[in-house]
């Protein structure tokens, strides 16, 4: 399933992760994104989440996560689960991913995110087979992502795409769900 395998870190985060040798963490950009990345880590957070893959590109699936002190629950197919997390290490997990890959990142411009004011960052990684091709919304308010989408690509085509749509005010666990 893929969806369990985002729930730790940050979809660009995850991004990261797939990038070789190389960092470029000192870049002013790749350090706006990834003090984004560390502080979305510890925020309650309601995220709204869309897959697309390769093998069906037409069937994209919908998927939520809510992150609440040291629970993350997420929602796959409709139902809702409940697992430990770790804040910590979620962030421990983006700054090794940041420093062990070559990533280049840019400021793009200024754009609002559902009426935020937010900055626009391209982040692209590579890999020997592929890499990712990412965007990432921050917030000029908060400093926290509102909108990150990252496409995954190996040997040039497209194997993945996600989009995350994240939303910070009044976080509660989903109704019904036991940790």
């Amino acid at each position: 399933m893929i969806a369990a395998r985002l729930p730790s870190v940050a979809v660009v985060a995850a991004a990261f992760c797939v990038a070789g040798a190389g960092a470029r963490a000192d870049d002013a950009a790749c350090q706006a994104v990834l003090q984004a990345v560390l502080k979305q880590t510890a925020a309650p957070v309601h995220q709204k989440v869309t897959i697309e893959t390769a093998a069906a590109p037409d069937k994209p699936m919908h998927n939520e996560m809510i992150r609440l002190g040291d629970t993350l629950y997420m929602q796959v197919r409709g139902q809702w689960m409940a697992r430990p997390y770790d804040a910590a290490k979620a962030a421990e997990d983006a700054r090794q991913a940041m420093t062990k890959g070559e990533h280049n990142c840019t400021r793009v411009r200024s754009e609002a995110v559902d009426g935020q004011p937010a900055e626009l960052y391209r982040v692209q990684s590579k890999t020997a087979t592929g890499g990712s091709d990412s965007q990432i919304w921050i917030s000029t308010a908060s400093g926290l992502p509102l909108r990150q989408t990252v496409t995954m690509l190996e040997q040039g085509t497209v194997k993945l795409k996600h989009e995350v749509r994240s939303d910070y005010a009044n976080i509660r666990a989903p109704a019904g769900v036991a940790r």
